[in-house]
């Protein structure tokens, strides 16, 4: 929680606050929309900010940072630089990049201003919440972990787990409403906890999301996939080069996903060394290394999720915020997506939270200045504000990859000797601890870079210039709309590493549309375009450029134009033979990722149009529409089409749906352009006959949901919003088709009851409470109960069970979906394709080794093929049956 939130002259957590109705509950317009907005400098009138100098001054340097700074990045660059178990590594690491993060902000002098608009606070009026929030803070890490390690159970892993978490964010509460952010007037009376309307979404995200987060398989192919990227970061200890089972090289998607799991593996226990992955059922556990490959993207997801939240509440008031964001955490894409380890939901997230603090800039006084909240330590006194927020972030995102880059010319040696060895850039080829297992290339140690003469100490230094110009262009910048501002562009910088220039470029578009829209062409020197490019040039460039030195233009050739450049103009692994992949695709897609809004979506779009212009809320709306229209252009008009290519322009849709639920709960039209009794009559005429066809169009993709006059079986459409291969088979065991009516006919049904003004506010909290229970279902039993047929993790549990009465090797035949690769931790022989090698390398296992047992994981249909090829084993069984996974099937084969 940001101290931007603290302002004298806005009540606080919700500055959303501004309101043009009595009472907390019914705030839900933001002032100025009845008239149209206007600053002096905009007018021509004598401009402020001329008084002010270019760059503010910031405060004098404290020297005695540099002991916290140079201790810091000593130790951090030698745990980097030696061998240690990453289990120690990366939170060292952590606490070393915190060190030096404060020490830089010290060094600045920022914790020591002397502004006039100060709130003060004891330390000993912060105990309680701080260790509140502690307490819940290690509860909740050691529950992770033994949800890991198998230790905890899963019914108690999806009850203690939410809970801890919330005990966190009580306690941060606590402490904002002591230290100050979230005091509602000078006076210092907090707003209850129950009238906040962001702690509310918080707990909504929590609840619906967390529980089952981990308590089911890895979805192949794209979670296991990355899943097995991320787990070679640990294994190899490279965070540079990743490493893809079969295909050697990873070179498809930028790093960061990859960070965030390699980070929580390795912070939460999960067991990464070659065939370990699941080695804990041999000592009677239920291992689950979902809950740290997936607990970073529900955090992002969390914290996405409410900062586009207060950036609409900023414009449009705490309810239409409110309503929207429980919108988009209801839409099925969203819900899935938020349960999946794909970069799309990071890259979405990170855009989201961009363009919502965007929207919350452009809503603040170009002059409105942060707030400092002073906590006493004694003798000593430490002032902390919004500034530490957002330069901190940066710092906390930049450092860790400058520290590391220096690490990569050193080597810290503990045996047999104590040794410590400067060298060039050295890296390694293959897979950790699988070198010479059929499907895995052979191993090589020691490679060079193609571009030896640019180091990686050389480029951190460059990379650790881009930051100190940031710092020194930030250095005295106190005013909230710039701070803001820098913090929406670290946000774009994190959405690029995470899918590419997507990120970056959606929030500029959509900027670029804001202030053509309502030409306030000064916004533009206030969006701090130059601290802003070298906060992306020091965030996203390290890893592209010390990837680039070390493997050359192969690296660039693969990521830059054929992943990225092909796939926007031809296609590139497409799985929609046989489909129109015309305009109509994403129209079609979006009907279904929406649902049950799916009616209210038209509506929503357009009805923004109506505003005047120049209002808080128009402004908002402005740059909603021009991210939900730019984005859909831009995948509409791509060559590579797959159904979740749409999940951008989800959360403006969802925040625009959320404005016009508001007008519908306060039952009349409180649009200013409403001039008479007449005109609001015909629009609750209109607004009733469009709530008619907004039912039919409810309908129609519920029915598809359950129905299609193909015969084929439509559940599978809410899937197939997530995953890659549409052409794979329905489990015959598996029917969610009551369900599905169910929350058809109660859709429809409530959405109808929208045309009659009596009752449409009481349909409007109906049809949210059918979405959240649409949603509950969702990931909590569609998702759980098809997570075993599109995993493998119950398959490799059966074969860690079954290897403790019979040992033998387990061999991946005919696969190539992931899932076998990362429950083995790829300590598992491939054969993609079968034949005399894989008939000799069976032949060379039983006479060189004795081997007579052998498990194989393959897909039901091969069965008989790979029977036939093994000859005549003494015993072939099945030890797995369709009614587990109804595409891959767990085979013993005994040869006596």
């Amino acid at each position: 929680m940001s101290e931007k939130e603290a302002q004298p002259e806005t009540p606080a957590d919700e500055e959303e606050t501004r309101s043009s109705e009595p009472g907390d509950d019914e705030a839900s317009s933001a002032p100025g929309d009845d008239e149209a907005l206007s600053e002096p400098d905009d007018d021509g009138q004598p401009d402020s900010s001329e008084a002010e100098p270019l760059l503010p001054v910031g405060n004098p340097v404290r020297l005695r940072a540099l002991i916290p700074i140079v201790l810091g990045t000593l130790v951090g660059v030698l745990i980097m630089a030696s061998a240690a178990s990453p289990a120690v590594v990366v939170p060292v690491a952590l606490v070393c990049v915190l060190l030096v993060t404060v020490g830089v902000l010290d060094l600045l002098g920022s914790f020591d201003d002397t502004d006039r608009s100060v709130r003060h606070c004891r330390l000993g009026e912060l105990m309680v919440p701080t260790s509140v929030a502690l307490g819940g803070g290690l509860c909740h890490l050691a529950l992770l972990r033994g949800a890991v390690e198998g230790v905890v159970p899963p019914t108690v892993s999806a009850v203690a787990i939410p809970a801890t978490f919330l005990m966190v964010v009580v306690g941060l509460y606590r402490i904002g409403e002591r230290l100050g952010p979230w005091r509602v007037d000078e006076t210092g009376k907090p707003r209850p906890l129950w009238r906040r309307h962001g702690f509310w979404l918080v707990v909504m995200v929590t609840l619906l999301y967390l529980p089952m987060l981990g308590n089911h398989s890895l979805s192949d192919p794209w979670e296991t996939h990355y899943g097995e990227v991320a787990r070679e970061i640990l294994a190899r200890n490279d965070w540079i080069s990743l490493w893809w089972a079969q295909d050697g090289w990873f070179w498809s998607k930028p790093v960061l996903s990859f960070w965030l799991q390699a980070g929580a593996m390795a912070l939460f226990g999960v067991r990464f060394r070659s065939g370990e992955m699941l080695s804990a059922v041999a000592d009677g556990r239920l291992p689950q290394p979902e809950w740290a490959v997936r607990w970073p993207f529900f955090l992002i997801t969390l914290v996405a999720v409410y900062l586009l939240y207060k950036g609409v509440a900023r414009s449009h008031g705490r309810r239409p915020a409110l309503l929207g964001a429980m919108v988009l955490v209801t839409m099925p894409q969203f819900f899935l997506l938020a349960h999946q380890t794909m970069t799309d939901m990071p890259f979405v997230a990170c855009l989201a939270a961009a363009i919502g603090l965007f929207i919350y800039a452009t809503q603040v006084d170009a002059h409105e200045r942060i707030q400092s909240y002073e906590v006493g330590l004694g003798p000593f006194t430490l002032r902390l504000s919004l500034y530490h927020l957002v330069i901190g972030a940066v710092l906390m995102v930049v450092l860790p990859q400058i520290l590391y880059l220096l690490s990569r010319n050193l080597s810290l040696i503990f045996t047999p000797n104590f040794d410590l060895r400067f060298h060039g850039d050295v890296f390694d080829l293959g897979s950790a601890g699988n070198c010479g297992l059929p499907g895995n290339k052979a191993c090589q140690e020691g490679l060079r870079p193609v571009v030896k003469s640019f180091t990686p100490a050389v480029q951190a230094l460059v990379w650790l210039q881009a930051l100190a110009l940031v710092l020194w262009l930030s250095w005295g910048e106190r005013r909230v709309q710039r701070l803001v501002f820098l913090a929406a562009w670290l946000c774009a910088s994190l959405a690029t590493m995470t899918k590419g220039p997507a990120g970056i470029g959606l929030p500029v578009l959509a900027a670029l549309a804001y202030v053509v829209a309502t030409r306030r062409w000064r916004d533009l020197t206030r969006m701090e375009i130059i601290a802003g490019a070298l906060i992306f040039v020091a965030t996203v460039l390290p890893w592209f450029v010390a990837m680039h030195s070390r493997h050359g233009q192969p690296f660039t050739d693969r990521l830059l134009f054929h992943d990225m450049f092909k796939r926007a103009f031809k296609h590139v692994h497409d799985t929609n033979r046989g489909q129109d992949l015309s305009f109509r695709y994403y129209v079609w897609q979006l009907g279904y990722a929406v649902f049950p809004w799916t009616g209210l979506a038209p509506l929503a779009l357009v009805r923004w149009l109506r505003q005047r212009r120049d209002t808080f809320s128009s402004r908002g709306a402005v740059v909603l529409a021009a991210w939900f229209l730019i984005g859909f252009s831009l995948f509409a008009v791509m060559g590579t089409k797959f159904h979740h290519y749409c999940f951008p322009v989800l959360p403006p849709l969802a925040m625009l749906i959320g404005v016009l639920l508001d007008d519908m709960l306060v039952r009349g039209q409180r649009d200013s352009t409403v001039a008479s009794i007449d005109q609001a009559t015909v629009d609750r005429v209109l607004l009733g006959a469009v709530a008619v066809g907004a039912a039919v169009l409810t309908y129609m993709v519920g029915r598809d949901l359950v129905w299609s006059p193909e015969g084929r079986n439509s559940q599978i459409r809410l899937i197939h919003l997530i995953t890659y291969n549409y052409g794979r088979p329905w489990p015959k065991s598996v029917d969610f088709g009551s369900w599905l009516w169910g929350f058809t006919i109660a859709a429809t049904g409530v959405t109808l009851l929208l045309m009659i003004d009596r009752l449409r506010r009481y349909a409007t909290v109906a049809l949210l409470c059918v979405a959240t229970a649409f949603a509950a279902w969702g990931v909590n039993s569609y998702l759980v109960k098809l997570s075993p047929h599109w995993g493998q993790r119950e398959l490799f549990l059966a074969y860690e069970r079954a290897r403790q009465q019979e040992e033998g090797q387990l061999i991946a035949y005919q696969m190539n979906w992931k899932g076998e690769n990362f429950y083995r931790g790829n300590q598992v022989p491939a054969f993609v394709s079968s034949g005399s090698k894989f008939q000799k390398w069976i032949d060379e296992q039983k006479k060189t080794k004795d081997q007579k047992v052998f498990y194989f994981v393959t897909e039901h249909k091969r069965a008989r093929n790979l029977k036939n090829e093994l000859g005549s084993p003494g015993r072939f069984e099945k030890l797995t049956d369709p009614q587990l996974n109804n595409k891959f099937q767990l085979v013993r084969a005994v040869f006596e």
